[in-house]
C-alpha cells in the first residue's frame, strides 16, 4: 500500500535520495522512508499547492483525533480553528508564490482544531518540496500544550514575585551574575532590568567585598547551612544607600552543590525610623514621667513640709514676747510662703512643658488644669503606663468621662482634694479619688446605673459600647472612687 502511494515518488530541489546515500548505509527504500515519517515524535503533513493533505503521519492522527483516511484529500485548513482559516488562506497563497523553509518557533502564534472541536496550542515548521507532482510543503506539527502551561506558570510565577514590595534576586552560584530580577529588585535599587542582569551582588552591596561575599557563600557550599538571613546596605543607582535585610537560600543541583542563590531583600528603612521614632519618645517619656514625679513629689512632700515648718515657726511666734525673736520668727514665716509660691511656680513649669508636648497626654494635663476655676484647687493627676498608646476611640472617650466626673465633684463633693489616675496596660484604668462627702448608698457601693443623674449613665454606657465598665463607690477613708475601666485592644 505504501510503494503505491504517488506522494513518495518526489525528487527533492535541493537534496536527491543519492546525495543521502553517504550519510548512512541503510538501505533508503519507500518502507524504510515511510518507516522514519511514521515513527517520528512529531507530526508530519505533506500537502499539495491547493492545501490538500496528500500524506500524513501515525502523530498526527493522535494529535488530531482522526483516522488517516479521513485527514487524506482534506483541506489542511480543516485542522485549524474556524477564525483562523480565511487568515491561513493568504498565507498560503503568499507562500506558494515565495516557498522558504519556516523553522520551528518562529514567534507565531498558532492553535490547531481536533476533531472533536477542542483547539490546542501547536509549533508548525515549513518546508517546501519540488516533486514530479508539483510543489509540496512539509509541515511538522508539534502540540505545546505542556509548554503553554508551563510558561503560563511561570508567567503567574514572575506576576507574583513581581506585587511584592521586597525585591527578589537570583544569581548564579559560579558567576555571581544575577539571572532573575523582579520588579521590586527594580523599584529598590533604581536600575534597569537589563542592567540588573548584567551585575552581581558586589555592584550593589558596597559593605562586601570579593573575599567576603565568597566566606559569606562557604557554608552554604559546604552543606552546613540551608538558609540565612543578615542585614546590610544597598546602594541605589542615585548613590543612595539602603538598609536592607536579607534571606538567603540555594537553589541544589542533582549533587548536591548550589546552583543558584536566591536573595529576597527587605528595605527595612521605614522600620529602622519608627524604631528610632520609638526611642526617642521612651526617651521622652522617662523624661516626663521625671519630672511628673518631681513635681509630685514637691507637692506632696516639699510643700507639706514648708507648710509644717511654717505652722510651727508661726506657734512658736504666737508664744514670744521679744520683739527680735518675733520679727526674725516672722521673716523665716515669710520666707517659707515664699518658698511654697516658688515650687508652685515650679511645679505649674513642669506640668507647662508635659502640656506643649501634645498628645492624650497633654489634653489631660489641659482639662484637669481648665477644672481649677470650679473646683477651688488644682487635681492632682498621675500616669501610669503608655499613655500614647490608647486609641483616639478610646482617648475621646476618657476626656468626656473625665471632665463630666470632675465636674460631678465641683459641684456635689465639696472636696478638697482630688487625684486622678490613668493606667494604661491590657485595660485602660481613669480612676478620680476626692476626699468629699461620698456617696450615700448603705455598702459604700453604687453601680452607675441605679444612681440617678444622666452623667453615671452616660459614663457606663460609654464604658459599655467599649467592652468595659464603670464603678462608682465610697473610699475607705471617705470620699468617692470613680473608676472606669475598657480593654485597650
Amino acid at each position: 500500500m505504501v510503494t503505491e502511494n504517488p506522494e513518495l515518488n518526489v525528487r527533492p530541489a535541493a537534496v536527491s535520495r543519492e546525495s543521502l546515500r553517504p550519510l548512512s548505509d541503510v538501505e533508503l527504500t519507500d518502507s524504510t522512508v515511510w518507516g522514519l515519517v511514521d515513527a517520528a515524535p512529531d507530526g508530519i503533513v505533506l500537502a499539495d499547492e491547493a492545501g490538500q493533505i496528500r500524506l500524513v503521519n501515525r502523530k498526527m492522527e493522535e494529535l488530531f483525533g482522526y483516522d488517516r483516511g479521513d485527514l487524506l484529500g482534506r483541506s489542511v485548513d480543516d485542522l485549524l480553528p474556524d477564525r483562523l482559516r480565511q487568515v491561513h488562506r493568504a498565507h498560503r497563497t503568499r507562500y506558494r508564490v515565495e516557498p522558504r523553509t519556516r523553522a520551528m518557533g518562529a514567534g507565531l502564534r498558532l492553535f490547531g482544531r481536533r476533531q472533536d472541536g477542542t483547539e490546542f496550542p501547536v509549533e508548525i515548521s515549513l518546508s517546501p518540496l519540488d516533486t514530479d507532482a508539483g510543489l509540496r510543503v512539509v509541515a511538522v506539527v508539534r502540540d505545546i500544550t505542556d509548554r503553554v502551561r508551563e510558561e503560563a506558570e511561570s508567567r503567574r510565577v514572575r506576576e507574583t514575585l513581581d506585587t511584592t514590595r521586597d525585591a527578589v534576586l537570583i544569581f548564579d552560584a559560579d558567576t555571581w551574575r544575577f539571572t532573575y530580577v523582579n520588579q521590586g529588585a527594580i523599584d529598590q535599587l533604581g536600575y534597569t532590568h537589563d542592567e540588573l542582569l548584567d551585575m552581581t551582588m558586589l555592584h550593589i552591596a558596597p559593605e562586601f567585598n570579593e573575599a567576603e561575599l565568597r566566606a559569606l557563600l562557604e557554608p552554604f557550599n559546604q552543606g552546613e547551612i540551608s538558609v540565612s538571613m543578615f542585614t546590610t546596605t544597598h546602594r541605589r543607582r542615585d548613590g543612595t544607600d539602603v538598609p536592607v535585610e536579607i534571606m538567603m537560600q540555594p537553589a541544589w543541583t542533582e549533587d548536591g552543590r548550589p546552583r543558584a542563590f536566591v536573595q529576597v531583600v527587605r528595605d527595612v528603612s521605614e522600620r529602622l525610623e519608627a524604631q528610632e521614632r520609638l526611642w526617642r519618645a521612651e526617651q521622652d517619656l522617662r523624661l516626663f514621667e521625671d519630672r511628673e514625679r518631681i513635681a509630685r513629689d514637691l507637692h506632696d512632700i516639699v510643700i507639706q513640709r514648708l507648710f509644717a515648718a511654717g505652722m510651727a515657726v508661726q506657734a512658736v511666734l504666737s508664744r514670744t514676747d521679744d520683739p527680735t525673736h518675733s520679727q526674725r520668727l516672722a521673716s523665716v514665716v515669710d520666707e517659707l510662703d515664699q518658698s511654697v509660691r516658688e515650687i508652685r511656680t515650679a511645679i505649674f513649669g513642669l506640668q507647662a512643658d508635659l502640656q506643649t508636648v501634645g498628645g492624650l497626654r497633654a489634653e489631660i494635663l489641659k482639662l484637669t488644669s481648665d477644672q481649677r476655676p470650679l473646683l477651688g484647687f488644682d487635681p492632682r493627676v498621675h500616669f501610669e503606663g503608655i499613655i500614647e498608646s490608647i486609641p483616639d476611640a478610646i482617648g475621646n472617650q476618657l476626656l468626656a468621662i473625665l471632665r463630666e466626673a470632675l465636674s460631678n465633684v465641683a459641684r456635689h463633693a465639696n472636696a478638697s482634694t482630688v487625684h486622678v489616675t490613668v493606667n494604661v496596660g491590657r485595660v485602660v484604668v481613669l480612676r478620680v479619688v476626692d476626699n468629699g462627702v461620698g456617696v450615700s448608698d448603705a455598702d459604700g457601693t453604687t453601680q452607675p446605673d441605679a444612681e440617678g443623674g444622666n452623667g453615671i449613665r452616660n459614663a457606663l454606657q460609654r464604658a459599655e459600647s467599649l467592652g468595659g465598665w464603670c464603678t462608682i463607690k465610697r473610699g475607705e477613708h471617705g470620699g468617692t472612687v470613680f473608676e472606669w475601666s475598657v480593654p485597650l485592644e
